[in-house]
């Protein structure tokens, strides 16, 4: 009897999936003698106490939580002042525009982007088979979004234009009248992606009540110290929410412990503002000083948790990779199409961990002949 041919499993998966690049994280080596992650803009100080005390209190793991998440959908519409009927919710920011996508993309669709930006965006609708159409931001130093350009690039089967707003990860906020022009004025929904919208102190969550096409998304990994809890939100248009819900998953994919963990940080907001963020916008500032204070060295302003620098090389490649194998994580973009080669992300971390970055990033730019 003759044997079946191999089976080349990879055969069944589909040409949309081939075709997407992995995201490939900061390599942490077993046993390092330090290891200071700066790469991934997660919070240095954890949860609020009221948080600590819900999750070294919360038992209940037999139970499935609520179908519909709505006891922390309940203290997110306050927060975000709308009405809790138009709040979804997910695994992370990255479930809700998972979601988002399921519910508006087929193949061929169109979305609209503005990079450098969240490199999600992209992938989610290629998974759908979905077309990314790029504006790109004006050149550095600036930054900025371009309404005019965004709403001449949108078509016949474009679904929606996703505007990160602080952009990630230039850091920079855009112009609400820029953000408002496309809104108004776009055939098709908008989202803004604000996840780092406490550091800035500002939101488009009022252009909801002036437009009926603008979707607003927001995350309590960042300022609340919950990215391991994995908890993400939306404000939507009321048109959508029954058919959003019809592709949202059970139980919006919470655990019951990560609902708790995050309706406790919305009980402990003035601990988070004063203790958390306060001291990060802080520390975000002195550790731009000392960026700049590097010869050749160019922090670009930020309103966020991290900072987006300039190196004076023409590839950073090398020096975030020594940054790493001296246990100093940080960010590389070298996309040559991002503009960004010669730059690096830093998340902002303590005080402690700081001064340790700028010695060692001192030490990369010494060993490749740059004078400090």
């Amino acid at each position: 009897m003759t044997a079946p041919p191999a089976l080349d499993l990879t055969a069944l998966v589909r040409p949309a999936v081939h075709a997407i690049s992995s995201y490939i994280p900061a390599k942490v080596e077993p046993g390092a003698e330090r290891v200071i992650k700066l790469d991934m803009n997660e919070s240095p100080y954890g949860p609020s106490p009221r948080t600590r005390a819900a999750l070294a209190g919360f038992v209940a793991t037999q139970r499935y939580p609520s179908f519909d998440a709505i006891e922390l959908r309940q203290h997110v519409a306050p927060y975000l002042g709308v009405p809790v009927e138009q709040v979804s919710a997910g695994a992370g920011l990255d479930d809700v525009l998972n979601n988002l996508m399921t519910l508006l993309i087929d193949p061929g669709d169109e979305i609209v982007i503005s990079e450098p930006t969240f490199g999600v965006y992209r992938a989610l609708a290629s998974l759908r088979g979905g077309v990314t159409v790029d504006v790109p931001l004006t050149p550095a130093p600036d930054f900025t979004l371009r309404p005019e350009a965004i709403l001449a690039a949108i078509g016949p089967r474009t679904k929606l234009v996703v505007i990160c707003d602080p952009n990630n990860p230039t850091g920079n906020p855009f112009d609400p009248a820029a953000v408002e022009r496309v809104v108004a004025n776009a055939p098709c929904l908008v989202a803004i992606d604000e996840a780092y919208a406490e550091f800035a102190g500002t939101t488009a969550i009022g252009l909801m009540a002036r437009h009926d096409n603008v979707c607003v998304l927001r995350t309590m990994s960042k300022f609340a110290g919950l990215a391991g809890m994995r908890v993400g939100y939306g404000a939507f248009p009321p048109a959508l929410m029954p058919l959003l819900w019809r592709v949202t998953p059970a139980f919006c994919n919470l655990s019951a412990a990560s609902q708790a963990a995050a309706v406790a940080s919305l009980a402990d907001l003035d601990y988070l503002r004063r203790e958390v963020v306060g001291r990060i916008v802080a520390d975000r500032d002195a550790l731009a000083a000392g960026l700049r204070s590097i010869p050749g060295v160019e922090p670009f302003p930020s309103v966020t948790n991290f900072i987006l620098a300039r190196l004076p090389v023409a590839g950073a490649g090398p020096v975030v990779a020594r940054l790493a194998a001296r246990g100093v994580h940080v960010r590389y973009f070298g996309n040559p199409a991002l503009g960004l080669r010669d730059c690096l992300r830093v998340s902002i971390g303590t005080p402690a961990e700081h001064a340790v970055f700028l010695d060692e990033l001192q030490a990369a730019l010494a060993a490749k002949g740059i004078a400090a």
